[in-house]
This record gives structure tokens, C-alpha cells and sequence, in this order.
């Protein structure tokens, strides 16, 4: 059986990846010429069973994905 992941990612508003790099206390991306509308959260989704959590605060998406990889294990 895979092993079931929820790796935590940084997000744009509406909701897409963001990669690029950005100010960490603003987070507006450090290349003003890229097309990243800038990074808005934080956001997670489980390899099982494509659920995802999401919050502002990478703080808070931790504990989240913590509970929710506690509820595959059973």
C-alpha cells in the first residue's frame, strides 16, 4: 500500500500552487515581472483521498494535516 502524504504547498487566492518566490512578510512575489498574484496561504491535499485543508497561517495547516494522516492510519 502507497505510503499516504499531504505535503503542505503555498497558495494563490484562488486556490493554485504558488512557487515562486515571494516576500515573506508581505507575500508578493521578489521578481515584480513574474505572474504570480502572490501568495495568499497555505494549502494541503491528501494523496488517499484528495482532501484539503487550508488556512492563511502555515502555523495552523500543520496540525490539520497531522489530524487528518492520524484518520489513514487506522
Amino acid at each position: 500500500m502507497p505510503r499516504t502524504t499531504m505535503p503542505i504547498t503555498g497558495v494563490h487566492a484562488d486556490g493554485t500552487p504558488c512557487t515562486h518566490q515571494v516576500n515573506q512578510r508581505t507575500g508578493r512575489p521578489k521578481d515584480p515581472t513574474s505572474d504570480c498574484t502572490g501568495r495568499t496561504g497555505y494549502g494541503a491535499t491528501c494523496s488517499a483521498c484528495g482532501e484539503t485543508v487550508t488556512n492563511y497561517l502555515k502555523l495552523l495547516v500543520t496540525p490539520e494535516v497531522a489530524k487528518h494522516l492520524r484518520q489513514h492510519a487506522n
